[in-house]
């Protein structure tokens, strides 16, 4: 029989996958006529809005930060916060959310990749199953993309479009390896996650400064803003709920629950989504469901 807190971190790992999924349908809604960089800036922001507060006066006066923990966090922020988001929203932008989604869910199988070169991790052979699934169904993803190309894209562009959701795997998949230092100092999980926000948007806010591009009064008057600001918060919701589920529960529940999230992306876009930002096909469902069904082998076996 399932103990009470192990059905409390499903419901709220539930919640935390239909936050993510969320983010990445109003992120698609607002790129259509924004940027995905200024999606960035507005969902980091709001990050932190909600965050900062709530966690400086929980944990005030000892956050269990030391400086081992401090570069840890914020190298997660920046490569996964900060990267992943940059790439993953532009490939929203580029090829949709319900494309997207199930590509950047391999990030558990780098992550994975990651764990045995750097953490000493093994794999078995069950993992060969999922590493199986996951990579049949990335291709045929890829497969559909190329096949349907709706927007009528160049080869190089559609290259470059399915390339980035790739690389949105790899730096989330980064992420966790380095947050598995700031845990192993003892910090607790809300306030390494304030500061690899921190880092992101501190990042974020030089990058463009420097590049003369930050966000304009004109942003904060469009009708992209309202879609940011409901991406950010679905993000943050998320975010609670991933890091409550993993204070409760083993990683091995909460990940392939969260992984659902590609489901949900994919059965939201079919139902609520314009046909023109979203093309959801038979195939494209098959391939998330082997990639979710992959991801949720190869973290549960871990």
């Amino acid at each position: 029989m399932v103990d009470l807190t192990t059905l409390v971190a499903v419901l709220v790992t539930l919640v935390a996958a239909l936050g993510i999924a969320g983010q990445n349908l109003f992120v698609r809604k607002g790129t259509d006529g924004g940027r995905a960089s200024d999606a960035v800036v507005v969902v980091i922001a709001v990050n932190v809005l909600v965050l900062l507060p709530s966690v400086a006066i929980l944990y005030y006066p000892d956050y269990g930060l030391t400086p081992v923990s401090w570069l840890s966090f914020a190298a997660a922020g920046m490569v996964g916060t900060l990267l992943g988001r940059i790439l993953s929203y532009t490939s929203i932008e580029k090829i949709g959310a319900s494309r997207t989604a199930p590509i950047v869910a391999a990030w558990a199988l780098v992550s994975t990749v990651f764990g045995v070169i750097f953490l000493d991790e093994t794999l078995s052979p069950i993992h060969a199953v999922g590493i199986a699934l996951v990579v049949a169904g990335i291709v045929v993803i890829a497969w559909e993309t190329n096949h349907e190309n709706p927007d009528g894209l160049s080869r190089r562009e559609l290259s470059i479009g399915l390339l980035i959701p790739f690389a949105a795997a790899f730096a989330y998949g980064l992420e966790p390896i380095f947050a598995k230092f700031g845990f192993a100092e003892g910090t607790p999980a809300p306030v390494g996650l304030v500061v690899k926000t921190v880092a992101a948007i501190l990042g974020l806010t030089l990058y463009l400064r420097l590049r003369n591009d930050l966000p304009g009064r004109e942003v904060l008057r469009s009708n992209d803003m309202r879609w940011f600001v409901l991406a950010g918060l679905s993000n943050t919701l998320f975010l609670v709920g991933y890091y409550v589920a993993l204070e409760i529960a083993p990683v091995s529940i909460v990940t392939p629950i969260i992984i659902t999230n590609t489901l949900f992306v994919v059965v939201l876009s079919a139902l609520f989504m314009p046909k023109h930002l979203e093309r959801v096909t038979w195939k494209l469902a098959g391939a998330a469901t082997a990639v979710v069904v992959g991801v949720g082998v190869i973290t549960a076996f871990g």
